[in-house]
This record gives C-alpha cells, sequence and structure tokens, in this order.
C-alpha cells in the first residue's frame, strides 16, 4: 500500500477527524500540486500492546516550489493540517515527545526553505514542537454550540437582533449551485474592489467531494420581486461539516444589500443546519480580521484558540514572505 492508501485507511478508522484533514478534501484543493503524508507507526514511537507497523499517527502535507526552493504550506481554504493522534499517542507524553522529535527530522529530509501549518484544537503537538525550536503563534476561531439552544440567535447582540428583524422578509433555500455560488462570490467582492482568491475549478471540485461525502450545503438568502427589481441573491454561504462541527467555509454579501439584514439571517440559517445536525458551529475564522471578529463576537461565536506551528530553513524565503504579504496588503487596500 501507498502512503496516501495507508492514510485513506488511518483517517477511515479515526472519523473523528476533521473533515479539512480527509484525503479527498485534500485530493481536491491540493489538485495539480505536490502532496503527500508522513506516517509514524506504533513500533516508531515505541508503543507496545498493538501490532507494531499499525499507523498511530499522521502528517499531511502540501509541498510547493518557487524558484529553487520547496515549501510547507496550507492548502486553499483548509482551516485544520498538520499531525493527528490516535488515542494511543493522545495520552502517551513519552510517544508525542518521541513524535515531535522524528517530525523534526523528517521535515528536515525534505529540505524545505519553510514549514507552515495550522494544528487542530486541542492538539498537543505544537507545544512539543515548540520544545524543538519551532515557532508557534496562536490563533482564533469563533465557535458556538447552538445544540442546546431554543434558537441560535439567544446570543446574537441587540444590533444583530435588529438586522435579524429586518431580514424576515428575505426568503432561504439550499438550492443555489456551486456555479452559481461562484459567480455570486465573484460580484460580491467585486464591489468591494476585491477578487476571488482561489479558482473557480479548486470551488466545483471541493464542491463535488464534499457532496458525495454529505457534508456540505449552499444556503440562499434572496429578496423577493418587487414592481422595482426582480429577485435577486443577497448573500450566499458554504458549509461545509464533520463529525463534531459545521463551518462557516465561505459566507459572501453583497454590500449593496447591507441594511437589508442578509448577513444576520444568513448566520442564523447556517446555525439552524448546525443545530439541526446536532454540531457545534464553527465561523472558521475572524484571526485576522478584526472586522470581521466583531461581526462573529455579536453573532454569539465564542473565541477559540489553536496554534501554528512554523519554521524559517531558509533566511531568503522570508524575503519571499515580506513580498508576498506587502502584495496582499496593498491589493487589499
Amino acid at each position: 500500500m501507498t502512503n496516501k492508501e495507508r492514510y485513506a485507511e488511518f483517517c477511515r478508522l479515526h472519523p473523528e477527524m476533521p473533515v479539512m484533514m480527509q484525503p479527498w478534501w485534500l485530493e481536491a484543493v491540493c489538485a495539480g500540486k505536490e502532496w503527500d503524508v508522513m506516517l509514524f507507526t506504533a513500533e516508531d514511537l515505541n508503543i507496545t500492546g498493538m501490532d507494531s507497523e499499525q499507523v498511530v499517527a499522521v502528517l499531511p502535507y502540501l509541498l510547493r516550489k518557487r524558484l529553487w526552493m520547496r515549501f510547507i504550506i496550507m492548502p486553499q481554504l483548509t482551516m485544520f493540517g498538520g499531525a493527528w493522534l490516535d488515542s494511543c499517542v493522545q495520552a502517551n507524553p513519552n510517544a508525542q515527545e518521541l513524535l515531535s522529535k522524528l517530525l523534526t527530522k523528517r521535515l528536515r529530509s525534505l529540505k524545505p526553505a519553510y514549514y507552515y501549518q495550522q494544528f487542530a484544537i486541542g492538539n498537543p503537538m505544537p507545544h512539543w514542537m515548540q520544545k524543538r525550536r519551532f515557532t508557534i503563534e496562536p490563533r482564533v476561531t469563533y465557535r458556538l454550540d447552538v445544540v442546546g439552544m431554543d434558537s441560535p440567535d439567544n446570543d446574537f447582540s441587540k444590533n444583530k437582533l435588529r438586522q435579524l428583524h429586518k431580514a424576515e422578509e428575505l426568503m432561504a433555500d439550499n438550492e443555489m449551485s456551486a456555479e452559481e455560488f461562484y459567480h455570486f462570490l465573484t460580484a460580491c467582492l467585486r464591489e468591494r474592489g476585491r477578487e476571488v482568491t482561489y479558482s473557480r475549478e479548486l470551488l466545483l471540485v471541493l464542491e463535488r467531494k464534499t457532496r458525495r461525502a454529505e457534508a456540505s450545503a449552499f444556503i440562499r438568502i434572496k429578496e423577493p420581486a418587487s414592481d422595482q427589481q426582480p429577485e435577486r441573491t443577497v448573500a450566499a454561504a458554504f458549509v461545509v461539516w464533520d463529525r463534531h462541527s459545521l463551518y462557516y467555509l465561505i459566507p459572501a454579501y453583497l454590500p449593496s444589500a447591507a441594511k437589508s439584514g442578509a448577513s444576520a439571517r444568513l448566520a442564523y440559517e447556517a446555525m439552524q443546519l448546525a443545530r439541526q445536525k446536532n454540531l457545534l458551529f464553527d465561523f472558521e475564522g475572524g484571526n485576522d480580521d478584526e472586522g470581521i471578529a466583531n461581526h462573529y463576537k455579536q453573532l454569539g461565536g465564542q473565541p477559540v484558540t489553536y496554534y501554528s506551528v512554523r519554521k524559517m530553513y531558509n533566511p531568503l524565503f522570508a524575503v519571499l514572505l515580506k513580498l508576498n504579504a506587502w502584495k496582499e496588503k496593498k491589493f487589499k487596500g
């Protein structure tokens, strides 16, 4: 069996893994790119009482190239990556320490100029990697437990409740296609002077694979037709889920319809879906934009910390990172 085949089997045996670490998700978001996975067995980590060749920890990774340098980064539209541990490793600090040593060695053998991954919430490995001179940084997502609520809007701020009240005449459905969503997302961003940062093909492939896994949906909010204009879409979101959480992966709103309350209605409908599926609701971000973070807080989101892990192997790559950050800032500005 290849590493990827063994990884697929590991994922089958660990259905609690995040949707964004499933092999079919990685095939979608890494299409046309080089990705692989490191596997660690019970023998590697000195774990007794099981088959020595049984895989007990994994680390999938995307390897990119620019100029003469290779580097490991997170795929697009992917919140969690890094290592995932079997329960026998989760409960064994000695195995975790050994895993950090082996990870360090195997990463170095790939000769990357740079390494960056975001580890899932509650993963102990970032702190072990920090001891091996990797840099870890806290990141924040916003989550809301909607399952036990009488209504998902219980924690909305007064401002968001007013917006939701305004949006009562809007209509919600799940009938949008991936093609329609991409065109709508493009229109929303262009109103803000921005562009979509990933391809139409990536979204279409990801939607197809998540739909086959029964792990995604589109939510659409529409204004009813009037004498002045036909029915139109004013907000939409692509949401995905696993056995633990529903992720508000790609929300989009028309700036020209901001006063309609569509953004609050969109979040409300997504929360209703999470509640129906007995899942936590995860806004999937808010770490890098104060305005977005405040929006999520007003919708009831509570900050939850997870960690990124990075290491600069080649100082020249830092120049490329700074240049790329400057271009992104100029583009957004």
